[in-house]
């Protein structure tokens, strides 16, 4: 909870819920950076999935085993990534923790070889280059808050350009791209077209993009 007392971790992204779910079976996800676990908690409700998890507060690992995680190992990614002990994933989620990181890319290039054969990593990441950025950064104001696309937390700041630059270096290929504006609290009236002008530009309207990716030597259809 914030300061401002806005819960940034009470909805889990129905871009990666969608996904995963789309894959059907029980696939075996690993939610890298997994805080509290509300990510799994809903996909073992709307997706059938086994889930593990990587958090760096033991704490909220905790809370993530007591939301049903089959195991969360606790780990500063900037230090490296905890053994795979022979487990992999047809699924790799990385929910808004790579901007936190010093080298994500490293991390990126650390676990891709985690995913099975026809495993997804998907990846959430802000949008620097959201609308209401560029024009208050044209104002010249660059002001960190408690949350959003200026957290202070922030170490790294990705325009979509960028973050398929940092997964294709990871030896992954971008196969969908989409936009996510969530405001759960506005009217439906605001928000509903808000969110098809995230999806249908994202690179200018949405708050977070989603890129879901592969090994780069497969072969998979483009989606967006």
């Amino acid at each position: 909870m914030t300061e401002s007392h806005v819960d940034v971790y009470a909805h889990a992204n129905p871009v990666f819920v969608r996904a995963v779910r789309e894959h059907g079976g029980r696939p075996e996800v690993l939610d890298v950076g997994c805080w509290n676990g509300t990510l799994g908690l809903t996909l073992m409700r709307d997706a059938n999935v086994v889930v593990d998890g990587i958090e760096r507060d033991e704490v909220q690992a905790q809370h993530a085993r007591d939301n049903g995680y089959r195991r969360v190992d606790v780990a500063d990614l900037d230090r490296g990534v905890p053994p795979a002990d022979g487990r992999t994933y047809d699924f790799l989620l990385f929910g808004d923790v790579l901007e936190h990181l010093i080298h994500p890319e490293q991390v990126l290039e650390a676990l891709t070889p985690r995913l099975k054969p026809g495993g997804r990593a998907i990846l959430s990441l802000p949008n620097i280059a959201f609308a209401a950025n560029r024009l208050t950064h044209l104002l010249g104001q660059w002001d960190y808050e408690d949350y959003g696309i200026l957290d202070r937390t922030h170490l790294r700041f990705f325009t979509q350009r960028s973050m398929v630059k940092l997964i294709e270096d990871a030896g992954l290929r971008v196969v969908r791209i989409d936009g996510y504006v969530g405001l759960h609290k506005y009217p439906w009236l605001i928000r509903e077209p808000l969110r098809w002008m995230g999806r249908a530009w994202p690179s200018l309207f949405a708050i977070q993009i989603v890129l879901e990716a592969v090994p780069a030597a497969i072969s998979a259809p483009h989606k967006d």
